[in-house]
């Protein structure tokens, strides 16, 4: 079983010319202590299928790599737009004026996820690695898992590199003599020599006269025509050996084809039940994990679902704790129950922002009442406030007509008596004509 989220799974061989973009390789190894990681370059890659005219950038005429969009709505390379921009800071397809810095944005998600989706070739496919993968798991597949990949050599005092396929076979870096042309050559290149430079490397076969390579003898062997193979019925019973390329021929005449439907739908079960068996193992010890780190497991009985609040305190996370064969499938497991605790949190994120939101949106609408009471209340007392001004003028200016002579404590007083009369009419008014909102 592979490690989760490795370029493993839906890998696809081919042999097939790529349709386009047929760039060279360009893969920078840099040394750091005792490992190498290759910096890829994501323009140099090899596309198995044609790609969509609208991802082609119309700068660099490959497609895009980390996008970004401006204003007018044109994408392009992040660093095909910074070094067109340097030299004239307008936008390269219509020519406006650009300003990098408030007028570029990144491209829309849609964008990216069509660009990850795009099936490229290895980056090396000129050692001999001929898988398919998508461009968003190239970087991670030719960094850790490509055993054509070029890594440190694994001796300490030596500087050189070697495949990933030879790092456990200690260092390579030492002079050797071809078998085949007698020509000195140093043991790490010896393969790609007789490959591809060594002037004996290829011979004819004995059996059907086909040119290969000396030292891929036994690819050759599985291949070839005339060798002799067992028949196909072989696991029912047949023990003759014919030449493969007879072998089609001999299956409709041999005397256990009767039962080779049978035995094939048998195969196809026996394969189907090692499949069942192999989840169900993995699920036990997924079940005997859970128990050995006292989670509370739900009984049939029981009906409080599992909870995160539960979990011990002082739990063990090592490795020997958990009841698995690999360290891979320990830290799948790891990951599995970390993404499932995330989303149930996630959850309950959702569910309290909820009820916040609603609880928020109650209280800010009984205060939007009580403004609005207020303010028909501060309406209505500003009304009678202009009445009340309004009135008292008006008795100030009769008073003032009908008493011209009346001056001295007589007029004062003549005023405290106006006064009074007018808040008692409020205060009658008010008593029986009160506010309404």
């Amino acid at each position: 079983m592979p490690p989760p989220n490795t370029p493993e799974e839906g890998l696809v061989a081919t042999t097939t010319n790529a349709a386009t973009n047929t760039a060279t390789l360009a893969l920078r190894p840099l040394m750091g202590g005792d490992s190498a990681a290759a910096a890829l370059d994501l323009r140099a890659l090899e596309y198995e299928d044609s790609v969509d005219e609208n991802l082609i950038c119309p700068i660099c005429r490959v497609p895009f790599v980390t996008p970004v969009i401006t204003n007018c709505d044109h994408v392009f390379c992040h660093k095909c737009i910074v070094q067109a921009h340097a030299l004239n800071p307008v936008c390269p397809v219509d020519r406006l004026p650009l300003k990098l810095v408030s007028e570029t944005r990144p491209a829309p998600k849609i964008i990216h996820n069509q660009l990850d989706n795009l099936s490229v070739r290895c980056p090396n496919n000129s050692r001999g690695c001929t898988l398919i993968v998508s461009r968003s798991l190239v970087e991670n597949h030719v960094a850790r898992y490509c055993e054509k990949t070029l890594v440190p050599c694994p001796h300490p005092s030596c500087n050189k590199l070697v495949i990933r396929r030879d790092i456990g076979k200690g260092c390579l870096h030492y002079d050797v003599e071809c078998e085949y042309c007698e020509q000195v050559t140093q043991k790490a290149d010896l393969e790609e020599h007789q490959d591809t430079e060594c002037p004996n490397r290829k011979t004819e076969c004995e059996l059907c006269g086909t040119e290969y390579v000396r030292h891929k003898w036994e690819e050759h062997s599985r291949e070839c025509p005339e060798a002799e193979t067992s028949c196909k019925f072989a696991l029912f019973g047949c023990e003759q050996h014919v030449k493969r390329r007879r072998l089609e021929e001999h299956a409709l005449r041999c005397a256990y084809r009767v039962v080779g439907p049978v035995g094939e739908q048998l195969a196809e079960l026996r394969a189907e039940l090692n499949t069942l068996q192999e989840r169900d193992r993995l699920k036990d010890r997924r079940i005997k994990f859970l128990e050995n780190r006292g989670f509370p497991l739900p009984t049939p009985t029981s009906s409080e679902p599992i909870s995160d609040m539960n979990l011990p305190e002082g739990s063990s996370t090592h490795e020997d704790t958990a009841p698995y064969e690999s360290r891979d499938q320990y830290f799948l497991s790891l990951f599995e129950a970390m993404e499932s605790k995330v989303e149930r949190l996630s959850s309950a994120l959702n569910e309290v922002e909820g009820r916040h939101s609603m609880m928020l949106f109650n209280e800010s609408s009984q205060i939007k009442d009580q403004l609005t009471e207020i303010r028909s209340t501060m309406g209505v007392l500003g009304m009678h406030v202009r009445w009340l001004m309004n009135f008292r003028l008006q008795e100030r200016g009769r008073a003032g007509t009908s008493a011209p002579a009346m001056s001295g404590p007589l007029s004062n007083n003549h005023e405290n008596i106006i006064d009074d009369n007018i808040s008692r009419r409020m205060i009658v008014n008010l008593r029986e004509h009160p506010p309404r909102l």
